[in-house]
């Protein structure tokens, strides 16, 4: 089990880590072309997919969908899940006939609140209908996701999301150099992610096609997923205030400039986020099955794990990202958004805090009172966020949020740590003696590349990747001498012997 749970990391890293970066390199071929103006039209018209705003409302549909698989692959009740699917499913279409006509219902309105100008109003208003349709059949594209995700099929649900981001790439810089009008990019952007949700059902059909059969649910499954369905959906508004729902607040405040302002300033720490957080991508069918068969000792070690070593290896990147942002800014934009640079940095600090929590948010989504209890901590960190925001609007417009955010996660994040630490019954005080040393070692490595940066000539993607990577290589030395204690370093040559079992398997 484990093992494919590393082989299915690799594969999400890689292939979604490839798919990212297209993303970003797309990103300066629109504000070149089209404006800030109307990328952040562009952007705001994808809030309302799933993949964005539209993510707050999802009940959660995909991760417990993941669950009913996983737990029907331990226990072998095939019958059960084929009653769970069928609710589901049916939840998930009557979720989407709700939301795509509230969008299409809104989207006049939706224009004018978001302050678009005369311009642009019409073919704005034209690409949220079509954007209502296609939400009907991306939000059920959330079952058949999770169908694939609790059979452990990463490869295909990778698959599927580089092909359709290599098809959104090449068609929106065939768009630019045929000087054609911004809209067509918001389409080619919701036709391939169409596209990518019809690959995913394919491969979800074939994956059930002869252990389950969809029946009539009992009101006790109801019962019991709309439960399951309630705590994620707290979670993800909670969370989503945090995130999704922002470039929103600034199309309301500040007008769609500055969403395509604030968009590009947090896009690559998001993204990173993103990406790192992959490596917990395949973790929760994993966790399921362990917690169907009551194996606390392997649920604590992959918790542990995931408190202490995984930001050992995630943090450093992101760090140095942080340090050198006027130099990325630089090269990844260019002059046009280079003073607002410090403000990119300062985001980082949110993907950062992320890292020591990303495997205790998946693990614990099977255990409903940590849950909630996790739920709670972040209503606190939204409380900090507001108190801090909202009086700095008018000092720093947009970027304040990103301020009220980096806040509000540094300040709640160590109750956050005991919390899961409790949960796991590790001893909390190694395990924030450990978390403190890794910090005071990040913070001293970080000053020390601000001033060498100083010196050197940072001016292209490869000089900014070897200085990156090489800051990362020292730090994960420093740390496995200064930080991991004896046990942790074991583990080194049991992940080594899985990670050389898995190349076997990818080749």
């Amino acid at each position: 089990m484990i093992k494919r749970l590393i082989q299915n990391t690799i594969i999400s890293t890689v292939a979604f880590g490839i798919a990212a970066l297209l993303g970003l390199i797309v990103i300066p071929v629109i504000i070149r072309t089209w404006g800030v103006t109307e990328f952040g039209l562009i952007v705001l018209a994808r809030l309302l997919l799933p993949t964005g705003m539209m993510g707050l409302l999802d009940l959660g549909l995909s991760e417990v969908t993941t669950q009913v698989v996983a737990r029907a692959r331990e226990h072998r009740n095939w019958n059960l899940a084929g009653r769970q699917l069928s609710f589901l499913t049916v939840l998930s279409i009557l979720l989407a006939l709700v939301l795509s006509t509230a969008i299409w219902l809104a989207a006049p309105y939706l224009t004018i609140i978001m302050r678009v100008d005369a311009d642009h109003a019409e073919k704005f208003t034209e690409i949220l209908h079509y954007t209502a349709i296609g939400n009907l059949i991306l939000i059920p594209a959330l079952v058949w996701e999770g169908v694939i995700k609790g059979f452990e099929r990463y490869n295909l649900l990778r698959f599927s999301e580089l092909s359709s981001t290599v098809t959104y790439v090449v068609l929106t810089i065939w768009a630019s150099k045929a000087s054609a009008s911004f809209d067509i990019v918001a389409y080619i952007y919701l036709a391939t992610t169409v596209m990518r949700a019809l690959m995913i059902l394919a491969a979800a059909i074939t994956a059930l096609a002869g252990k389950i059969r969809l029946s009539a649910w009992t009101e006790e499954i109801q019962r019991e997923l709309l439960h399951r369905c309630w705590l994620f959906a707290q979670g993800k508004l909670i969370g989503g205030i945090a995130l999704p729902i922002q470039p929103f607040v600034v199309g309301l405040l500040f007008g769609p400039k500055g969403v395509g302002v604030y968009d590009a300033l947090v896009r690559l720490s998001r993204v990173s986020k993103v990406v790192v957080g992959l490596l917990t991508s395949a973790l929760l069918p994993v966790a399921s099955r362990l917690e169907e068969r009551g194996s606390s000792t392997v649920f604590q070690r992959l918790g542990e794990f995931g408190l202490i070593m995984l930001p050992m290896f995630t943090v450093p990147p992101l760090v140095a990202a942080a340090v050198l942002s006027p130099n990325i800014m630089q090269v990844w934009i260019g002059p046009q958004l280079t003073p607002y640079a410090f403000w990119m940095g300062l985001s980082f600090i949110v993907p950062i805090c992320a890292q020591y929590l990303a495997f205790g948010n998946v693990i614990f989504l099977t255990r409903t009172e940590i849950q909630a209890r996790l739920n709670k901590l972040m209503v606190c960190q939204l409380l900090v966020w507001a108190i801090v925001a909202y009086p700095t609007l008018g000092l720093f417009g947009e970027r304040a949020l990103i301020l009220g955010q980096v806040i509000g996660n540094v300040v709640v994040l160590p109750w956050q740590i005991v919390a899961m630490s409790r949960a796991l019954e590790l001893d909390q005080y190694r395990v924030l003696r450990a978390l403190g040393a890794q910090v005071l070692l990040l913070l001293c490595c970080g000053l020390l590349l601000s001033i060498f940066a100083d010196y050197i000539q940072l001016d292209s993607v490869v000089r900014l990747a070897l200085i990156i990577g090489a800051f990362s290589f020292m730090s994960w030395l420093v740390q496995y001498f200064f930080v991991l204690e004896r046990r942790h370093r074991t583990i080194f040559l049991e992940v080594g012997r899985s990670l050389g079992w898995a190349s076997k398997a990818m080749g």
